[in-house]
Order: C-alpha cells, then structure tokens, then sequence
C-alpha cells in the first residue's frame, strides 16, 4: 500500500519539486489523490476506488475554496 511521505509535505519548501503549490494544504491533498490512485490501480477494489474519489474530491473543494477566495479579494 503507498502512504504519502508526510514528513517532506509538512517540512519542504513549497517551490521544491516538479509541480509548485501555494499551500501546503494543497500539496498534501495531492499527495493523497496520488496515493489513493496508486494504490486502486494496486488492487483494484471498491473500497480503494472510493478512497481515492474521496481524496479528489476534497482536493477539488479546498481549490474551489481557494478561487472563490481570490475572486472576492480582488473585487
């Protein structure tokens, strides 16, 4: 079963790596959409299919949450 590594999401800088995040948040929240993938494509079950969906759809809000707060601050 792949588990994210959360020690360099919590420690690393946020301009490291090949994909730039704004927050650690949202690069945990990768993270965890990365391992759920990984790890339904590893076994295939419902149960992993559904961790996996929960975990982009969570990232999905918090960068909808993130626009919505762009939008107001700049009107």
């Amino acid at each position: 079963m792949v588990e994210p590594n959360w020690d360099y999401f919590v420690n690393e800088p946020l301009d490291s790596g090949t994909i730039r995040f704004e927050t650690k948040t949202e690069r945990a929240l990768f993270a965890r959409v990365i391992a759920g993938e990984a790890n339904w494509m590893e076994q295939n079950s419902l149960d992993r299919l559904n961790t996996w969906r929960l975990a982009k759809y969570d990232l999905e809000a918090f960068l909808d949450g993130r626009r919505a707060a762009r939008a107001r601050a700049s009107l």
